[in-house]
């Protein structure tokens, strides 16, 4: 009876475990600069859904200047 009841939560901390890797692996985001474009007009976002299948954001650089950034999911 003990070793049943053993094995039984020993199998439960190790399927909860591989969830939360599994769920920890598909929810990481990536985050890249898009230099090549500007912030106007919906340039951004429309870049990014095209290269990377993400979403693009405009932020306010360091010299005052706003940059794209893409937000999408990480592949590895």
């Amino acid at each position: 009876m003990t070793k049943s009841v053993f094995c039984a939560v020993f199998i439960i901390f190790i399927l909860g475990f591989m969830a939360n890797e599994i769920q920890g692996q598909l929810g990481k985001l990536c985050k890249e600069p898009l230099p090549q474009t500007d912030c106007g007009a919906g340039s951004c976002g429309a870049l990014c859904r095209q290269l990377k299948h993400g979403t693009g954001h405009c932020l306010r650089g360091s010299e005052g200047k706003y940059v794209c950034f893409c937000y999408f999911k990480c592949l590895s």
